[in-house]
């Protein structure tokens, strides 16, 4: 007998593929084989007493305060649970009072990853996006959307102004001068059956006429959900995207007293609206860069498996964002590895489209992703 420490992220369909055991007793086992942690804010402390014993129960844990025992009013908790101890508590806890039945709710719910990513290649067709790289104008628009989707983009998306920080809207009529021919060229190549496109835009105007030649997402960074009745009425995918304050104000350090828990309040209204207007196929983006602290976005990237409760394609575009640039004192030219290591971790906690300025460098990354990840054991 021989005996391996194998890495816990090994695939476990793979290690059974080489194991083969029974197949109901592999579905069975799998749900054992992903640790869960749910961290609970305000407790009262005898629900967390009654969720405890329940855990424990099932080999399952809550680490609370130790005044816990003590009945002081609430505390701070944080249950650790594999996928199958966590479907029995759900079922326990939505026998229970004390606000415990909402802990059951939230258990239920779907956090299921995306099996792939899909890579969006930026091309923005302006003067003054962060990126000079990522600019082009007519006459080099077709050439650069050809080539991300040769090197991997499934998704384009198509700028004609800028949302830096400190950027100026430069108006509708500007803005239509900017994109109407690239995308009249777009249709007429019918580059649009080649991959899906997106125009990063909240100018109705602009949006309907990338709607009417083969356009399928609006890449919204408003949150005013009023756009989403028009991507109902093509049904096409709405971007909804969480901001704080004014995008020319942004370089003001913003303040939240519950970062996740403000912006999950902000998705729960806005979902509801979009799904109002008929708005069915809604993609959450949680706006990094957008009125966030560099620590915010750092935060929501790794617990970005929080949102996946919605149901919704989550979206993350941190490419040669400054994040990078604060933690590393690199210079826009120099964040594509920063850049790939943010994305290859927010793929990992959730992240279906990854916009990004660099497509075959991002191919490549997820590539052998993919490939480690369907790693079994070989011994």
């Amino acid at each position: 007998m021989k005996i391996y420490k194998v890495n816990k992220d090994t695939n476990f369909t793979e290690i059974c593929n080489i194991i083969k055991p029974e197949k109901m007793g592999e579905i069975l086992m799998s749900k054992k084989a992903n640790l869960n942690f749910f961290f609970i804010k305000n407790i009262k402390a005898a629900a967390a007493n009654i969720l405890k014993q329940d855990a424990l129960s099932i080999g399952a844990e809550l680490v609370c305060n130790q005044s816990v025992i003590l009945g002081d009013d609430s505390t701070q908790a944080l249950l650790i649970a594999n996928d199958k101890q966590v479907e029995i508590l759900a079922k326990k806890e939505a026998l229970q009072d004390f606000g415990l039945k909402n802990l059951a709710k939230f258990l239920k719910q779907n956090f299921k990853k995306p099996k792939k990513p899909e890579i969006m290649g930026v091309t923005n067709i302006n003067t003054d996006s962060f990126n000079k790289d990522s600019r082009v104008d007519e006459s080099t628009a077709i050439s650069r959307i050809l080539n991300h989707i040769e090197n991997g983009a499934s998704y384009i998306d198509l700028g004609g102004v800028s949302s830096r920080p400190g950027s100026k809207y430069c108006g509708s009529d500007e803005e239509f001068r900017r994109i109407n021919g690239v995308i009249s060229e777009i249709y007429r190549q019918n580059l649009y059956k080649k991959a899906k496109f997106s125009l990063d835009s909240f100018d109705e105007r602009c949006l309907k006429f990338a709607l009417d030649h083969g356009f399928s997402m609006i890449n919204d960074i408003t949150g005013d959900t009023s756009l989403a009745k028009l991507a109902a009425s093509y049904d096409a995918q709405y971007c909804l995207m969480h901001m704080k304050g004014d995008p020319t104000t942004m370089q003001d350090e913003p303040k939240y007293d519950d970062l996740i828990g403000e912006i999950d309040s902000f998705f729960e209204e806005k979902i509801a609206e979009c799904e109002s207007y008929g708005c069915k196929k809604i993609v959450l983006d949680v706006g990094i860069g957008f009125g966030k602290s560099m620590a915010d976005n750092m935060y929501l990237i790794k617990h970005l498996e929080h949102f996946l409760r919605f149901g919704f394609p989550l979206f993350v575009g941190a490419s040669r964002k400054s994040v990078i640039g604060h933690y590393t004192k690199a210079e826009i030219k120099d964040r594509l590895p920063g850049s790939l290591y943010l994305h290859l971790k927010a793929y990992e906690n959730g992240a279906t489209i990854i916009r990004t300025h660099d497509v075959s460098e991002h191919a490549q990354m997820f590539k052998m992703a993919e490939v480690y990840e369907n790693l079994g054991v070989n011994w």
